[in-house]
């Protein structure tokens, strides 16, 4: 059997050994996956973010662009000189557009027709202003939008603003008054624009995180071309390096050739990825330790199961072995007592006759006795016990379970008992709770040096009456407390077996009490003795 158990537990460790390293093989492939995945994400979101920048700033252009065109040193002139037959004669008159800023007019007026016109128009949705349709028509007619900041540009270098001296401020290694000034442009910056743009990429950036339920740190780093570029220190969260042109109006500097002077470059790297990704995978990574966990457990289960089955057959094993020679004391008495009624002309003297008859008697009373308690066990494990309860008097039966007891013990017996709360009576089962008790008090009796002092307390305890049978024994181990209970388990005592048991009577005791809605307790200290109580509901 050891042997068995010993294969078993080896094909265990090898079984969990490859469930562990395939969950632990299966963890990193899912965490790269996973990773990929997360910075796949990663960098969508701040090329999102990023749109939403550009929208962000062509939406300011078409404000600002709107904004001068409609001021009143602006005069903006459509006239239609000439007609023009399409291929499908229909007539397209042609558009000429002039622009005058502080007097000055554009000498060759930009040409369109009254279709194209018309769409852009259309475009905008709502009843458009000719600042708004041409403010539109310049982000898809790049000779238009050349036209309106050129003389945009010139306007505002000839005409020094608030808008100039803003642009100087936030370029401070461009000369104030002094070329290269940009030729041509608009030159309305907010304060601090790469501070402004940042936070609002970083903004959006986070935003577009969020929705991909990404809840990380991030650095997010914005340098010139000519700037060193941020070392993060942890490659594996960056995202790709972007062109981000969307800040200021640089994109109305058609020909400015330092441009990139004013071009920067996107980078974002997120704060320890591997924990952001273990984050998102944590539900998953929970299941699989929880399957490991429970793996583990069914083969402990199956081993425990095992070993009790091992414990168990052990214990039926001594059980077989102390059941026969309890069967073969009464049966070897009884047979001596026959034989000599036989041989030794016992009949002819009727006082050894009766005495041989009394013992092969008392002999078959213990045989029924020990018969009965497995009966009993064998009945209970089976659930078939009936309990027949009624009302019992309770100094009546406690006398009578005392006498018995005195009566059929082989040592000098000194039992003192005492009803404490004056209990009259009990609702029980005569003959079970009897037993129950009996068990109890033999047990105490055998287990007790001669002459053996046994103390019997009955009390209340709440709505509980309790039965206290207390001896000054051997004792018990405390290893052993716990086991008692289990059928067929003995105490063990070395070499010395003075004292003959089935490991059944606890057992009965146990499932007596139970089964009255009641419990048993023990309290014992080895070479002091042993207190074992019995209560029942009320």
């Amino acid at each position: 059997m050891k042997r068995k158990l010993k294969i078993v537990l080896i094909l265990i460790a090898i079984s969990l050994t490859g469930i562990v390293i395939f969950q632990i093989y299966w963890s990193l492939n899912a965490y790269t996956i996973n990773k990929k995945i997360f910075d796949s994400k990663v960098i969508v979101a701040m090329q999102l973010a990023m749109d939403r920048c550009k929208k962000d700033y062509f939406d300011s252009v078409r404000t600002v662009l709107v904004k001068r065109l409609s001021d009143p040193s602006s005069v903006i002139t459509i006239d239609t000189p000439s007609r023009v037959n399409t291929p499908n004669n229909n007539v397209n008159p042609v558009l000429n557009i002039s622009f005058s800023f502080h007097g000055s007019v554009n000498s060759n007026p930009f040409q369109t027709n009254v279709n194209t016109y018309n769409y852009y128009k259309d475009m905008i949705g709502h009843k458009a202003t000719v600042p708004e349709v041409l403010t539109e028509m310049s982000f898809y007619v790049p000779t238009l939008m050349m036209e309106l900041t050129t003389f945009l540009g010139i306007d505002d270098a000839m005409h020094p603003s608030q808008e100039l001296s803003t642009f100087i401020k936030t370029h401070p290694g461009i000369p104030g008054n002094k070329w290269p000034l940009p030729k041509e442009g608009i030159y309305a910056l907010p304060p601090n624009y790469k501070q402004a743009d940042s936070l609002k990429l970083s903004r959006y950036f986070t935003e577009e995180l969020q929705k991909r339920n990404i809840d990380a740190p991030f650095i997010l780093s914005l340098p010139n071309k000519g700037q060193s570029e941020q070392n993060f220190n942890f490659h594996d969260g960056e995202t790709n390096e972007n062109v981000y042109q969307y800040h200021g109006f640089i994109f109305l500097l058609t020909h400015y050739t330092r441009q990139d002077e004013f071009t920067l470059y996107a980078k974002a790297a997120i704060r320890n990825p591997q924990y952001a990704v273990i984050k998102g995978m944590m539900i998953t990574l929970l299941l699989s330790a929880l399957l490991v966990l429970f793996t583990i457990f069914c083969f402990y289960y199956i081993v425990r199961t095992i070993n009790q089955q091992k414990a168990l057959g052990e214990l039926k094993d001594d059980f077989i072995n102390n059941m026969t020679h309890e069967l073969k004391t009464p049966i070897a008495t009884i047979t001596v007592a026959i034989e000599g009624l036989q041989k030794f002309n016992a009949l002819n003297d009727p006082e050894k006759t009766q005495r041989y008859l009394q013992t092969s008697r008392n002999e078959l009373t213990k045989l029924n006795e020990l018969v009965g308690k497995v009966l009993d066990v064998a009945a209970f494990e089976r659930d078939k016990i009936t309990l027949l309860k009624e009302k019992i008097q309770v100094d009546a039966l406690m006398n009578e379970l005392i006498t018995a007891e005195k009566a059929k013990a082989a040592k000098t017996v000194s039992i003192t008992y005492n009803n404490r709360d004056r209990v009259d009576y009990i609702v029980a089962d005569k003959l079970h709770f009897g037993n129950a008790i009996l068990n109890v008090l033999d047990n105490a009796v055998k287990y007790s040096n001669e002459p053996a002092d046994i103390k019997i307390d009955v009390y209340q305890d709440g709505n509980m009456i309790v039965f206290s049978v207390s001896d000054k024994g051997m004792g018990i181990p405390a290893a052993h407390l716990g086991r008692i209970f289990e059928k067929f388990h003995r105490v063990p005592t070395g070499n010395v077996h003075n004292v003959k048991g089935t490991g059944l009577g606890l057992s009965y005791v146990k499932y007596i009490a139970e089964a009255h809605g009641g419990q048993v307790t023990v309290k014992s200290e080895v070479n002091t003795g042993s207190q074992f109580m019995i209560s029942i509901p009320m």
